[in-house]
């Protein structure tokens, strides 16, 4: 589970957390689909989740301890981690870290186009001057995400994540997949020990 919260916690403050579901591919088109994500981060084993997204707003279900699951809602009202089997029923609010801005000399995106698909690359300049990648994006032509590649924040220093998503099933989601179930009650995280 504390992988899982990891992990949650890591997706809420990348940097391209400003727009919730998968944003570079968003201006491509607001799609409505399930699919399968497999996400890795270095030192860690892959951790396979059911996506569920429509337009801005994102659910990202994985299997929790109890024989529950552990649900991340991302949406532009509510930002929640929860376990289904919950008692009692919480779900803790999750901290929204926003990356300081980068002048736009140290920092550019660039589009390579490809049948059906595009790929978007994010980099930064280092201190050298050289370009480094911080970011690859793989977009369907509709919108949908295929695979990411994302320098994310977290202790220790930065990281690589991966996702690729499979299995994509398009079709209208239901608004409740993007709320807290009813008697969910949203707390705030506990407090970092103090080093």
């Amino acid at each position: 589970m504390r992988a899982q919260l990891v992990l949650a916690l890591a997706i809420a403050s990348s940097p391209w957390g400003s727009s919730w579901a998968d944003p570079l591919c968003a201006r491509f088109g607001q799609p409505e689909y399930t699919a399968t994500r497999v996400t890795q981060t270095a030192a860690a084993p892959p951790l396979a989740s059911l996506v569920f997204l429509s337009g801005p707003r994102l659910r990202i279900e994985a299997p929790g301890p109890r024989e529950g699951r552990m649900v991340t809602l991302l949406t532009p009202d509510l930002q929640a981690l929860f376990l289904t089997t919950a008692d009692p029923p919480v779900a803790i609010r999750m901290p929204v870290a926003r990356p300081a801005p980068l002048p736009a000399e140290e920092r550019r995106e660039r589009e390579e186009r490809a049948p059906g698909r595009f790929t978007l690359i994010t980099e930064m300049r280092g201190a050298s001057g050289q370009w480094h990648e911080i970011g690859r994006v793989v977009c369907r032509r509709d919108g949908v995400l295929l695979e990411a590649r994302q320098i994310i924040p977290r202790e220790g220093g930065p990281a690589m994540m991966e996702t690729r998503q499979s299995e994509i099933r398009m079709g209208t989601q239901h608004p409740a997949l993007f709320r807290l179930p009813a008697g969910f009650r949203l707390i705030d995280p506990p407090p970092r020990p103090a080093r």
